[in-house]
């Protein structure tokens, strides 16, 4: 099923999460060349709809939920959050971002912790921040090393490692094989990097690994492919970090309330990871992976946790474009994606309440 809206329409009618796939310019004359296709996963429907962000701004989307766009005109930055188009005002940059970049947030807006909106450049190891509330974005180069063999130092760029996730104020990242690495924000301070010591899981070559975070927890997922064959999974792995010992856990679910969505950059140069809550859309427990790693299709692998079993789904393959622009990336409601669930919007939502309570008062009072 496919439905065409007209142009400015933000966001899709179609129910959270979605894959939003970049066609570029329309075959069809009758569509509008900004426009983009969109896949809900719960309802398995496309939908072709020109989204006002997507269209005027340059976006990034996070694991959270949130969008960081960029103004390119004007270098103004907002997050934009695409279930209700709520919008938080960030500071202008003095210039753009480059080509290639990828965006997390490190914790929730309003969460205890802060929140700091950081961007990776995925070319060089330079990254950006800005706490919410901030007047600027701050530039930081990091030089993190990692030693090949055991002695042969061996720069590493943070955010094209294979994955990257914020639990409650800090970003963790895979490092070597018996670290990971943390980068803490705290008060008006820079970024402090460090690392803790816990053993990673063994990998053979052909598989593709994620980090999620859900629910103040953080998860390892691994997906195998059929030895060179990245067209077709063998399997998949699952661990949650034990952060007493600390040490990756082996899991066989993730709960009936929740569900994780994988996705990422071609050529594997930066992988997605991502948790919402099921909701009564969508089946928990259930693992939705985009094949970004197969570059010339865009199947989405739904892998059921429980019954351990695997389908695909082709939500593209009638559009007749083998290479989009980029790679099909999700959109995600926020309500689920951490225990810090924002008190900003919890405020917000009392305050709008007791207004509107002010006003009944007073108008039946005069």
């Amino acid at each position: 099923m496919e439905s065409v809206q007209e142009p400015g329409v933000s966001p899709s009618a179609l129910p959270l999460p979605l894959l939003v796939h970049d066609l570029g310019p329309s075959i069809d004359d009758s569509q509008d060349d900004d426009s983009q296709t969109q896949y809900s996963i719960s309802s398995q429907a496309l939908s072709t709809v020109a989204i006002d962000e997507l269209r005027h701004y340059r976006c990034f989307e996070t694991p959270q939920g949130w969008v960081l766009a960029l103004d390119p005109a004007s270098w103004q930055t907002f997050l934009w959050r695409p279930q209700d188009s709520e919008r938080i005002q960030l500071p202008p940059k003095e210039q753009g971002f480059p080509e290639n970049c990828k965006c997390l947030l490190s914790d929730m807006p309003g969460a205890a912790s802060g929140c700091a909106v950081v961007v990776f450049d995925l070319d060089d190891n330079e990254m950006w921040v800005c706490k919410i509330g901030a007047t600027d974005w701050d530039s930081h180069r990091y030089e993190p090393t990692m030693f090949v063999k055991g002695r042969i130092p061996h720069l590493t760029n943070i955010a094209m490692q294979h994955g990257i996730a914020a639990v409650a104020g800090k970003i963790y990242f895979e490092y070597t094989s018996d670290e990971m690495g943390v980068i803490e924000f705290h008060g008006e301070e820079g970024p402090k990097f460090g690392s803790i010591e816990v053993d990673m899981v063994d990998l053979p070559r052909m598989a593709s690994m994620y980090l999620v975070e859900s629910c103040g927890e953080l998860f390892l997922v691994v997906i195998f492919f059929v030895g060179k064959n990245v067209h077709k999974i063998a399997k998949h792995a699952l661990y949650k970090m034990d952060f007493s010992e600390p040490a990756w856990c082996e899991v066989d679910e993730i709960g009936g309330d929740r569900v994780f969505l994988l996705s990422g950059d071609r050529d594997v140069i930066s992988c997605f990871g991502a948790s919402c809550s099921a909701g009564d859309h969508l089946r928990g427990n259930h693992i939705y992976f985009l094949n970004h790693v197969a570059i010339h299709e865009n199947f989405l692998h739904v892998i059921d946790l429980k019954k351990g079993s695997q389908e695909e789904q082709r939500p593209f393959k009638h559009k007749g474009y083998l290479m989009p622009l980029r790679s099909p990336f999700w959109l995600l409601p926020t309500q689920c994606t951490s225990q810090a669930q924002g008190s900003y919007f919890l405020l917000r939502n009392l305050w709008r309440r007791v207004k509107r309570a002010i006003v009944y008062f007073l108008y039946f009072k005069i």
